[in-house]
């Protein structure tokens, strides 16, 4: 058996995350402090605006609030212009802080807002602090607390919020280490009757986010711990949702979720997340059908080329073999309806042999440890697609 996480790309590592994490049901009632007397900026989709205003815990923390603006205006892979309209009606005002009250896009537009929004900052133009958040995105950035209210993208732990360009079917990625939310409540409660088909989607890309983090060049003994639990959450969580609602399920898959989180926040994701973009931006791919489109065909390359990856997430509790893992991960990916989503949404390999070059993005492609050049992402393509 191999040391954990090998030898070479994590010799040296570091890990900083400092979100202050609560976990557990009922958790969302500490939201009552953390917002009393302060002005809030809220943002949601008019769904998660509703199940905020209506829960037991959330509504008497609302009113304890100076005052609420809610922006519920998100709708799934927010645009940059959409985005960008929320800023300029709400530049003149002054919050204290935002709730980000949802999945991931709703995280994705809060931290874009909470950037935009920062007192005296140089410009509210939200394409520049995607191209320069390193010169524009500073610590006067709007303290983020963040509720999640699915189990998937983790957002809640990252400093990450993906925007959309739409109009070129791009997608674009603001980060910033000053976008981490200053608390992020994970309550399992909240995430209780998603439809299924958004259950599967959201669940699918925790469980990938877990396995992106560990066949990555920035693993490290600490993600790939946390790796490994949450890909044994989720191979036991995901079926058993796939059947109907569970709550013990639901608590699973959100800690999954979290933990990978946690996982990305460090490392960020990989070749699945590469490939994945144009497969949303092109074919309206649900993103977590599109990042488990390529898992099976990225396993097998696991499997041959790096299997000391596989090594250690067994020693840490994955599964019980490398072959346990691979028949594990194929049985999760059939249970979550990935044939039928991909054959409802995705044209012919051709189609998508003409996207490989969108798919070698910096920042993702290049994290995976093994080279996908020499025609190997053409022909993991083809054989994800054949699946």
């Amino acid at each position: 058996m191999s040391s954990v996480c090998g030898a070479d790309p994590v010799s040296v590592w570091s890990f900083r995350n400092p979100v202050d994490v609560r976990f557990g049901a009922g958790r969302r009632g500490d939201a009552a402090a953390l917002i009393a007397g302060k002005s809030v900026l809220a943002v949601g989709t008019k769904r998660g605006r509703g199940q905020c205003e209506a829960d037991a815990l959330l509504a008497p923390a609302l009113a304890g609030a100076a005052s609420v603006t809610w922006v519920d205006s998100v709708m799934p892979n927010p645009g940059l212009a959409d985005v960008q309209a929320e800023v300029d009606q709400h530049a003149g005002q002054s919050f204290d802080l935002v709730l980000a009250f949802g999945g991931g896009s709703a995280m994705d537009a809060a931290k874009a807002l909470a950037a935009c929004l920062a007192p005296g900052i140089d410009t509210r133009d939200l394409a520049q602090l995607i191209a320069r958040p390193g010169e524009l995105v500073g610590p006067s950035a709007l303290p983020i607390v963040a509720l999640a209210t699915t189990s998937g993208t983790g957002s809640e732990v990252t400093p990450f919020a993906t925007i959309w360009d739409h109009a070129n079917a791009k997608k674009l990625s603001l980060a910033s280490p000053h976008l981490f939310s200053r608390v992020a409540i994970v309550d399992p409660e909240l995430t209780h009757g998603i439809p299924m088909a958004a259950t599967l989607s959201t669940g699918l890309d925790a469980m990938n986010q877990a396995f992106e983090s560990a066949w990555n060049r920035n693993r490290s003994p600490v993600t790939m711990a946390m790796a490994a639990r949450a890909i044994a959450l989720a191979f036991d969580a995901l079926p058993v949702l796939a059947q109907g609602e569970n709550a013990a399920a639901r608590a699973q898959i959100a800690e999954a979720s979290l933990l990978a989180g946690l996982c990305i926040s460090q490392t960020r994701t990989a070749i699945c997340h590469a490939t994945s973009y144009p497969l949303t931006a092109h074919f309206d791919l649900a993103h977590g059908y599109a990042c488990a489109f390529s898992m099976k065909a990225v396993a097998r390359l696991v499997d041959i080329h790096a299997p000391e990856i596989f090594d250690d997430l067994v020693a840490l509790g994955a599964a019980t073999s490398r072959a346990n893992l691979l028949a594990k991960l194929d049985a999760v990916l059939a249970a979550s309806g990935l044939a039928e989503a991909l054959n409802a949404h995705l044209p012919d390999a051709a189609a998508l042999q003409a996207l490989a070059s969108e798919m070698h993005t910096p920042g993702r492609a290049d994290n995976f440890p093994i080279s996908m050049d020499g025609g190997r992402l053409e022909a993991l393509l083809a054989d994800s697609r054949a699946v």
